[in-house]
């Protein structure tokens, strides 16, 4: 999502290192496609930039996307649908249709991907190609990650939206923080993505020390 910012300090590097010696195939595994699951503010999108950082220590080219982008209204629209109806939120604020057609289309090793991207402070939502031939793993980042379909790996963020809290104050739309209407939202979030942890492969803990689901 254009917008927002990662402060490349605080890249989770020892976890992103640890996972790649822990599971070999990751590395091995054509048209890997790899989900980060998580709440609001548990680093999903720092998670994902130092997995991008550990896989290319080893000469692999990664696409990131973000389930941000691939909402089906740009944020502050979507804001008001759900002050309408708090029953709006969930995965099916998402289009996983498409997510999962584009997933689909990266393991048959498409060589054009046209994507959404969100851009967050002009509350629009543009389209753009991405040529695919260099790429040999994705990451999929967001909230609803795990109910995708095509993933070869899951990776659970274990930081819950209370957890997270001061964290939210300080990033770029902490003012989401002051909304006690935000809360409730991510209060249903975070029943329907805690549901999902079980199915990780491994996890990142409070700590973001990781955790291998046995």
């Amino acid at each position: 999502m254009v917008g927002d910012v990662i402060d490349q300090s605080k890249l989770n590097q020892t976890a992103a290192t640890e996972l790649l010696q822990k599971f070999p195939a990751l590395l091995t595994t054509q048209q890997l496609v790899l989900a980060i699951a998580g709440e609001s503010g548990s680093g999903k999108t720092h998670m994902a930039a130092a997995l991008e950082f550990a896989f290319m220590q080893h000469e692999k080219n990664v696409l990131i996307l973000h389930m941000d982008d691939f909402f089906k209204l740009p944020p502050a629209q979507n804001h008001q649908e759900r002050i309408l109806d708090i029953a709006h939120v969930g995965p099916q604020e998402v289009d996983l249709l498409r997510l999962n057609s584009t997933l689909k289309a990266f393991k048959e090793k498409a060589s054009v991907l046209t994507i959404p991207q969100v851009h967050y402070y002009e509350d629009r939502i543009e389209e753009h190609e991405i040529q695919l031939c260099d790429y040999e793993i994705l990451i999929i980042e967001g909230t609803y990650a795990f109910y995708l379909e095509h993933l070869n790996f899951k990776l659970f963020m274990s930081r819950t939206f209370e957890q997270t809290r001061e964290f939210r104050i300080t990033r770029n739309r902490g003012d989401e923080v002051k909304d006690p209407f935000i809360e409730d939202v991510l209060a249903i979030e975070h029943q329907l993505i805690s549901r999902k942890k079980i199915e990780a492969n491994a996890f990142i803990d409070y700590h973001f020390n990781l955790q291998i689901n046995a």
